[in-house]
């Protein structure tokens, strides 16, 4: 044993122990903590994509009832182009204005859709990126060790 570490363990016996772990408990602490982040990112990820699943299929079944039941309020509303006395009548009926509005709500679904699976991948493959530099200072750390010790 150095000289330094046994002048530390007589000045402070009650830190006998700490830090002066051997190279290969040192080493497997590290594997450990990459082991524990990497196993916490993975159930992070799988908990977000079932999230996402789960929203989906809820969007799924409320958007089409949504529809429905503008559809039903277009059903019951008149075809004739409403019109005021001495001005030109309107150019749609009030049952093809709800229908454009369906049109163009449809439209905007699909879009809202594409643009949140695009920014849930994004945001998928940053944390990706994230665990892989994690990855990789413990890595590091473990390569320093190796030079260190000798």
């Amino acid at each position: 044993m150095g000289a330094k570490k046994q002048a530390a363990k007589v000045l402070f016996p009650l830190m006998v122990g700490w830090n002066w772990m051997s190279k290969e408990e040192r080493k497997e602490e590290w594997k450990e903590f990459r082991s524990n982040m990497e196993k916490m990112w993975d159930q992070f990820q799988d908990m977000q994509k079932a999230t996402k699943e789960t929203a989906e299929k809820q969007w799924g079944k409320i958007f089409p009832q949504l529809m429905e039941m503008q559809q039903t309020v277009a059903d019951s509303l008149s075809d004739e182009k409403a019109t005021l006395p001495g001005m030109p009548s309107a150019p749609f009926s009030p049952k093809e204005f709800v229908e454009k509005a369906k049109e163009i709500q449809e439209k905007i679904n699909e879009h809202a859709v594409e643009a949140n699976n695009r920014a849930f991948e994004h945001i998928i493959q940053r944390q990706q990126q994230v665990k892989e530099m994690v990855t990789d200072a413990a890595n590091d750390a473990e390569d320093t060790l190796d030079k260190v010790e000798s």
